[in-house]
C-alpha cells in the first residue's frame, strides 16, 4: 500500500467539503492542544513533586525543632548539670604540680599520721591523656599529667591505716597509692613503709598554675661570722 505523504494529505483535506475540513482542523486543533497540555501538565508535576520534596523536608525539620523546643527546659537542665559535672571534676585536678608542692603534701601527710618521714623522691611529669573539655566558658584541648613520689616513713599500723583515708578521702586533689612495700619491727611495733604515691592534674592555654602553701622555713644565719653586718 502506497504511503501518503503531508502534500498528499494536504490535497485531499483541500478536495473535501468546507464542513469536514472544519471537523478535521477542530480535530487536529484539540489535538495538539491536549498534547501541550500533557507536556505542561508533566512539567508542572514535576515541579510539584519537587517542591513537595522540598517542603516535606522542611516540615520534618520544624517538627525536629518544636520537639526541641517542646523540651528546652530538659536539654538546658541537662547541659547545666553537665558543666557541674566537669567543673566538679575539673576542681579536683589542680593546674600544675611542682616538686615542692608534692614534698610538702607528703610532709603534712605524715606529720598528721604522726609518722617518721625518711626520704623522699618525686618523679618527673608525664602526659597520660590529651581530651577537649570546657574551661571558663570556652572548649579548649587539655592534657592529663601525671606525677609520682615515692617516700620512706616509719608509722604505727593504725596511722598506716589513717594515712590511706588521708589519701583517698580527706585529700581533694586526685590521688592515689601505688606499690607499697611494709617491713615490722617488731622491737619498736612500727612499719618501715616505702610507698609510691601519683597525683593528676591538668594544664591548658590558659590555665593558671597555683602553687602550694608552703611556709617559711629558716635559712641559716646571714652573717655566721659575727662581724657586726648583715650585708
Amino acid at each position: 500500500m502506497n504511503q501518503l505523504n503531508f502534500k498528499d494529505i494536504v490535497a485531499k483535506v483541500k478536495g473535501l467539503p468546507t464542513k469536514t475540513k472544519n471537523i478535521i482542523l477542530l480535530i487536529i486543533g484539540v489535538f495538539i492542544f491536549l498534547l501541550a497540555y500533557t507536556m505542561g501538565f508533566q512539567k508542572i508535576q514535576e515541579k510539584t513533586a519537587a517542591v513537595q520534596t522540598e517542603v516535606d523536608k522542611q516540615s520534618a525539620y520544624v517538627h525536629e525543632l518544636k520537639d526541641y523546643y517542646n523540651n528546652l527546659q530538659t536539654y538546658e537542665k541537662g547541659i547545666q548539670e553537665s558543666r557541674d559535672s566537669v567543673n566538679t571534676n575539673l576542681s579536683h585536678l589542680p593546674r600544675g604540680i611542682e616538686t615542692e608542692d608534692f614534698i610538702e603534701y607528703i610532709k603534712t601527710a605524715m606529720e598528721k599520721m604522726n609518722g617518721d618521714l625518711k626520704s623522699v623522691s618525686v618523679g618527673t611529669p608525664s602526659l597520660v591523656v590529651q581530651f577537649s573539655s570546657v574551661a571558663d566558658d570556652k572548649s579548649v584541648q587539655m592534657d592529663g599529667q601525671q606525677i609520682s613520689a615515692s617516700f620512706n616513713a616509719d608509722m604505727r599500723y593504725p596511722d598506716f591505716k589513717n594515712f590511706l583515708d588521708y589519701v583517698y578521702e580527706d585529700t581533694s586533689e586526685m590521688t592515689y597509692i601505688g606499690d607499697v612495700s611494709v617491713v615490722f619491727n617488731p622491737e619498736s611495733a612500727m612499719l618501715s613503709t616505702l610507698c609510691e604515691i601519683s597525683k593528676l592534674y591538668v594544664t591548658y592555654d590558659g590555665s593558671v598554675y597555683v602553687p602550694a602553701d608552703i611556709p617559711d622555713v629558716p635559712k641559716g644565719t646571714s652573717n655566721p661570722f659575727g662581724t657586726g653586718s648583715n650585708s
